[in-house]
């Protein structure tokens, strides 16, 4: 009878995984609603034809006779050495999978000129995927020893595995980082029907663990700067490894004993940033775990108590002899959220798969039947296009997956277009560094292991030449899976426009803008963002007096529970907002020390508050700061940089140039002088406004209605935001006409309006990463 129904009890345990695994791997499957379309058909003076029946040594490149590759149209269009015919060269690939062997690389001797530029392009409606993923097909079943370190509610039989080092794959040996890292991953990739699979965990994504987040767990007590208690000692708590009835503390500790590799990734220290770690022990009698390398600054909550080992008693402190314990430490307040990753004994719910390092090998649970899944392995860690020095190329239509490294990557290129395009499944989507005048429109990105689009040296800081760079139109989201980036980055750069973009669903920022200036970021619409990160923005910048001229408006941020809104840290100065709009957001606006940011005319709905920080007496933010260091490194009393101070000076109401204010100790530019909160209209619960006492600052003019059915929005169930309120339309005048032009637009690329609820746009969303 007991026999009978342990075998009913397993069984369960089994469909109940099963069913998990249904769910899981639909949360982690996002496809797209819209499909794109590779834009209207155009002459061009030469045109190129590539076919999956194709050949590049038969062929010429003909309707009739196409060739087979990318590589073969390149070679037939340098072969004109740069005399090029009027109106240009088309590439068009008719529809299929092109695995490539390698990049598909393009340098200055593939640039097109702007009379006659190089398009690639896809047929309008077929589909074309390039690729540098290797498929593979040789799944074995587990090994003795495997199974043997398989989660006991599953049945081994249930996985298989893969000799990835057998196969030859470079990527296996330990991630890029070493044992301690944060960004640096490192690792091949695994898909399955063109979808990334999701790496082993536990906690699962639908499992609390000793805290109150799903899919983390919390660590019980610090035990000294490298190590943890899971059970707080003396006490009734809850050994969170053990409390699944899985002996996990025993598991472990038996897989390190043999050799295997076990990384906890953990907030250590910050709400932000986690460092994956590598475990050194585990003590089941102790109920303790050590890891390999300290923590940065230590374990424990930077916002906790400071406390000496001789402090503690002999129970919490027997141990605490190591060379490596400083002579004090932060004792954590219960914030020290951790998860393990990548690891054969934590795989228990079907997608999921570990590479184990010491066997080199594969482990993974298949969704369905492995033999009918098409499983491709993401190695090589360049990018799938890659543009050096070129210029006045297109790429349009094509849907770019499965590769561990980038989709497109850029380098010293300009007029540059890439538009509607689908880049899944890669690490990042569109990296341009050093570039001018690139279009990036209508492009579908998701399911990224880090970032969405990045920007780096665009324009020319110096000088404060505009790059002239367009990002607009795109639907980037479900991003940053294995590193936590953000959507749309962009670094020491001078007038980039983003703008009608749709952002949602990041594991941090949204938008991240540092060390630029002259950006207008505009019409874009962002939510549910930080699912994984605190402290953060939907749009943040940082750590920067001289980044003035960058103007955020018309934007629409809403669910948006984990984040600010607009989020000016660290000293960063000169950002204006106006006529945004700010839904259910923490803090609307939170400016820290910067100087002149201003939020004017914005239109805020439930909203905890409006703050501008004093930090000084804690942070050094004066003339000794890197902000001013950095300000002094632009050499701003002379030339381009002296100009743009006198015209800052003379819009914010000083004498002479703004520069010579803020490097002048009696300015106290420390505190956050210049910087205003006027002018908006704040709808609901909270909004209190929050000033410091020190700094010249102000919060004039704004209008407060106590509740949502004050404001007679047309549908605040649907976010449809328009109203007749003459209190709202007297700070917001065009709102009526503004609101519906947030966001995606049609054009020539994305041929279907947008609705809202397609991006699950209407609720506040728990992590699925």
């Amino acid at each position: 009878m007991k026999a009978s129904s342990s075998r009913i009890i397993l069984l369960g345990l089994v469909l109940f995984a099963l069913l998990a695994g249904v769910l899981y791997y639909s949360l982690h499957t996002k496809k797209e609603a819209y499909p794109l379309s590779s834009g209207a058909v155009k002459e061009s003076g030469v045109n190129i034809y590539i076919a999956k029946t194709g050949n590049d040594q038969t062929g010429n490149g003909s309707k009739t006779k196409p060739y087979a590759t990318l590589q073969q149209a390149q070679k037939t269009i340098r072969a004109y050495k740069g005399k090029l015919p009027q109106g240009g060269i088309t590439v068009w690939v008719k529809q299929g999978n092109y695995l490539m062997d390698s990049s598909f690389q393009l340098d200055k001797k593939d640039s097109g000129t702007a009379a006659s530029p190089i398009t690639y392009r896809t047929y309008t409606g077929e589909q074309v995927t390039l690729s540098t993923g290797k498929p593979v097909t040789d799944w074995q079943p587990l090994s003795q020893e495997a199974q043997a370190r398989v989660h006991p509610k599953i049945d081994p039989k249930q996985l298989v595995e893969l000799d990835v080092r057998k196969l030859g794959m470079k990527h296996i040996n330990g991630f890029a980082g070493g044992t301690s890292f944060t960004e640096q991953w490192g690792i091949l990739n695994l898909f399955a029907n063109n979808q990334m699979q999701p790496i082993s965990r536990w906690p699962n994504t639908t499992e609390v663990a000793g805290g109150q987040r799903a899919g983390w767990a919390i660590a019980q007590s610090v035990y000294n700067a490298q190590s943890f208690y899971y059970q707080k000692p003396g006490s009734s708590s809850t050994n969170i490894l053990d409390e699944d009835g899985t002996n996990r503390s025993k598991r472990w500790q038996n897989a390190i004993q043999n050799g295997h590799s076990i990384y906890l990734q953990g907030f250590w220290r910050t709400l932000w940033s986690p460092a994956s770690i590598q475990i050194s022990q585990i003590d089941p009698a102790q109920k303790t775990i050590k890891l390999l390398d300290t923590p940065q600054g230590g374990m424990g909550s930077k916002f906790s108590a400071m406390v000496a080992p001789s402090a503690l008693s002999k129970t919490t402190n027997e141990q605490n002899d190591n060379s490596s314990t400083p002579s004090t430490y932060r004792v954590g307040d219960g914030s020290e959220e951790f998860r393990a990753l990548n690891l054969l004994e934590e795989i228990d719910t079907p997608g999921e798969w570990a590479l184990d390092f010491k066997d080199g090998k594969i482990y993974y649970y298949p969704p369905s039947d492995i033999h009918k899944l098409q499983t491709v392995i993401g190695d090589q860690d360049t990018p799938i296009v890659t543009m050096d020095g070129t210029s006045y190329v297109q790429f349009k239509g094509f849907t770019l997956q499965n590769n561990m490294g980038n989709g497109f990557e850029m380098k010293r290129s300009h007029h540059i277009t890439i538009a509607g395009n689908n880049i899944r499944n890669v690490n990042g989507g569109i990296l341009d560094v050093d570039g001018h005048h690139n279009m990036f429109r209508s492009n579908n990105i998701y399911d990224t292991a880090s970032f969405g689009i990045s920007l780096n040296s665009a324009g020319d800081r110096a000088t404060l030449s505009s790059a002239n760079t367009r990002i607009t139109n795109n639907h980037i989201h479900h991003i940053g899976k294995l590193i936590h980036l953000e959507a749309i980055i962009i670094r020491d750069s001078v007038g980039v426009r983003v703008d009608h973009n749709l952002l949602h669903d990041v594991p941090k920022d949204a938008v991240r803008y540092v060390f630029s200036n002259k950006l207008l970021l505009e019409y874009n619409e962002v939510h549910n963002t930080s699912l994984i990160e605190g402290d953060t923005g939907a749009f943040y910048t940082a750590q920067d007096w001289s980044s003035y001229g960058n103007v955020l408006r018309y934007n629409f941020i809403h669910h948006n529970k984990r984040s600010n809104g607009f989020y000016a840290d660290g000293g960063s100065s000169g950002n204006t907002y106006e006529y945004n709009i700010i839904q259910d957001t923490s803090r609307a606006f939170l400016f820290e020390n910067g100087h002149h940011n201003l939020a004017m005319n914005n239109l805020l709905i439930n909203v905890q508050s409006l703050e501008i920080n004093d930090r000084s007496n804690q942070l050094n933010y004066g003339l000794g700061s890197d902000n001013a260091n950095r300000l002094r490194e632009l050499q701003p009393l002379t030339g381009t940089w002296k100009k743009y101070g006198e015209q800052l000076a003379k819009k914010y109401g000083l004498k002479g140039n703004l520069w010579s204010s803020v490097l002048n100790d009696k300015w106290n530019p420390q505190y956050p002088n210049g910087s205003k909160l006027n002018h908006n209209v704040i709808v609901g619960a909270g909004g209190q406004i929050k000033l410091p006492k020190k700094g010249d600052v102000a919060a004039v003019g704004n209008t407060t209605l106590s509740s949502t059915s004050d404001a007679g929005f047309y549908n605040l169930a649907t976010l449809d935001l328009r109203t007749k309120n003459a209190k709202i339309l007297e700070k917001f005048p065009d709102l009526n006409t503004v609101f519906p032009t947030i966001g995606l637009y049609k054009d020539e690329y994305r041929t279907k309006a947008f609705n809202r609820a397609d991006s699950d746009g209407l609720s506040d969303h728990q992590s699925t990463s």
